[in-house]
């Protein structure tokens, strides 16, 4: 192969895996089914109370529910409580009783940590919880997909 020939192969390569690696991560959300989110609360009436580095659980949303994090005053970040193990088990997580913003898979055991991300930090899975976009308009806190 000529030199011309090989320096070509080598960038069309490098090309593909330009485009091929970011849609592979894109693919991420969709560890477990699709649902249709859309909630709104209310930063002063609904959230108020809700201090900084603590959690709250929003039932019958998402697919096995929400959990909503406090990070900052006015930045929250919103984990779909299914399990990434998914579909190998159906299981929601569930906080650990002696740590704030930890969560425990009952079923394989994966704990995720929700300050880096909701990334795993032990167990089986390889995948953080799905997150969904959150959005504060005027005083409302809009969580969508």
């Amino acid at each position: 192969m000529s030199k011309h020939l090989h320096s070509l192969f080598l960038f069309i390569l490098l090309l593909l895996s330009a485009v091929i690696a970011p849609s592979c991560e894109s693919n991420r959300g969709q560890i477990i089914p699709y649902v249709k989110v859309y909630v709104d609360l209310d930063l002063y009436a609904e959230l108020g109370s809700m201090g900084i580095g603590s959690t709250r659980i929003i039932p019958n949303e998402g697919y096995l529910g929400i959990v909503l994090f406090r990070e900052d005053d006015l930045v929250f970040h919103a984990y779909d409580l299914t399990c990434t193990e998914y579909p190998k088990h159906e299981a929601a997580v569930v906080e650990d009783k002696d740590f704030v913003g930890v969560f425990e898979c009952p079923k394989c055991s994966s704990t995720y940590v929700l300050v880096n991300g909701a990334y795993p930090n032990s167990g089986p899975a390889d995948y953080p919880l799905v997150e969904y976009r959150t959005v504060i308009q005027g005083n409302i806190l809009l969580i969508t997909n």
